[in-house]
């Protein structure tokens, strides 16, 4: 096996509300990434500096940006933002999260969806970017399917919409990668996912692999006092992703994207406007193979006979759903996309501190799989509940509403995949879906 290139989303290195997309770029060239996901929150905070008199000495002398219409100025700013990766020897090997792209009833509904994705295929020539992740997402309101609108018709839907965006974006040379999100309301796990990507049947749109993502839904769940689903095993997880590594072929995996979960210290349950795994998601996740704090040790108790802990700070299988992506013969970016709320912290550190536990965490990752490193998980450690920096998470019954499960939590526009302007209240902004 070769050695991946290695990626993290800009967001995992810190809110753009507090850590602008130049000194990401700048941190993740400096700690050795290979490349940056740009997401669009990010970049639209870019151009919004931009306007606010920032950043002009980056552009030509006679650049003025209130001159351009929104477009020109995107087009403009995403050509600085390339050059600025490619002085700092990063691609860019995905932009993200076009989300909404889903609940299609009408042929209006169709076409909204394909020319709000149009904005962002005028845009990819000008990040060097040929990848465009299209998340699932959680449709509020109403349940979406019903006694005369089965889920059958709801995937038959998507797949004539991907098809023609398929079709469309391979005239401006772009890749369609379709990711499957935990909470999404009807599309929440690979196989539906392969279902739509093997039916559409084009070349250019494949699936989008995220281990959060796919173990935070078929072997997790925070409303269980364990954390993990009802009668899951790690066997039968196990045999679910043996499943996948025969099922997709690793071509038409466009990119995998990583990250672990802390096990919350109290249940997580549903609000009224935001599913658990969502909540979950925006305060929790963690880089993959973190260590356990030294201060942690074993109990000497056995407590989850059929789903062992992992010697990690998190306790997703990660590793083992890792050895079995590669076995599709995937061979492309592996990418991280970590969202917690320690995002929040408003100091420089913030995003060297995130970006130094993900290269070492991949780094760990890569050992494991290459045979550098053999791989120790002890039966007897145990996975601590939620710590993040050393404050116990307010995992208790305050987290039944939305608001409260997201104070001081990142913002997640690409695991949330939704746009942020306050964080109390971003959902209810721009919701989504990563």
């Amino acid at each position: 096996m070769s050695t991946p290139q290695f990626a993290i989303a800009s967001l995992s290195l810190g809110s753009f509300l507090y850590h602008s997309l130049l000194t990401k770029i700048k941190v993740a060239s400096s700690l050795g990434y290979n490349g940056i996901e740009i997401f669009m929150v990010d970049f639209e905070g870019f151009v919004t500096e931009v306007l606010n008199g920032q950043h002009h000495h980056l552009f030509d002398e006679t650049f003025a940006p209130h001159s351009l219409s929104t477009p020109n100025l995107e087009r403009e700013c995403a050509k600085v933002i390339t050059a600025l990766c490619v002085s700092h020897n990063l691609a860019i090997p995905v932009v993200q999260p076009l989300r909404n792209f889903e609940n299609f009833k009408t042929e209006k509904d169709v076409q909204a969806g394909l020319d709000s994705a149009e904005r962002w295929l005028r845009l990819m020539e000008y990040f060097q970017c040929d990848l465009i992740l299209v998340c699932s997402n959680h449709v509020p309101g109403l349940h979406p399917i019903t006694d005369t609108y089965t889920v059958e018709m709801y995937l038959d839907a998507q797949v004539d919409a991907f098809r023609r965006l398929g079709e469309i974006a391979a005239t401006y040379g772009v890749r369609i990668g379709y990711e499957p999100l935990s909470w999404g309301t009807v599309v929440d796990n690979w196989e539906p996912v392969w279902d739509v990507v093997r039916r559409v049947n084009l070349p250019n749109v494949g699936i989008i692999l995220d281990s959060f993502n796919t173990l935070g839904n078929q072997y997790a769940d925070p409303a269980t006092e364990s954390s993990i689903r009802t009668d899951q095993t790690l066997a039968k997880m196990m045999d679910n992703l043996e499943k996948m590594s025969t099922t997709i072929p690793g071509d038409k995996i466009f990119l995998y994207q990583l990250a672990d979960a802390a096990r919350p210290s109290r249940p997580i349950f549903d609000a009224p406007d935001a599913p658990r795994r969502m909540i979950w998601s925006r305060a929790s996740r963690l880089f993959p193979c973190e260590p356990l704090p030294e201060d942690v040790e074993s109990s000497g108790e056995d407590t989850i006979n059929s789903n062992p802990p992992t010697g990690y700070l998190g306790f997703l299988p990660v590793v083992q759903m890792t050895k079995l992506v590669q076995a599709t013969g995937f061979n492309g970016w592996w990418s991280l996309e970590v969202f917690n709320k320690s995002l929040l912290e408003q100091d420089e550190g913030c995003p060297w501190r995130h970006g130094r536990r993900g290269i070492d965490g991949l780094n760990k990752l890569w050992q494991l799989l290459s045979g550098e490193e053999e791989e120790e998980i002890s039966p007897l450690s145990v996975t601590p509940p939620l710590t993040v920096d050393g404050e116990e998470s307010e995992s208790d019954e305050s987290l039944g509403s939305f608001d409260s499960a997201v104070e001081g939590a990142a913002s997640e526009s690409g695991d949330l995949k939704e746009d942020v302007v306050d964080v109390s209240t971003e959902w209810r902004e721009t919701e989504v879906a990563a």
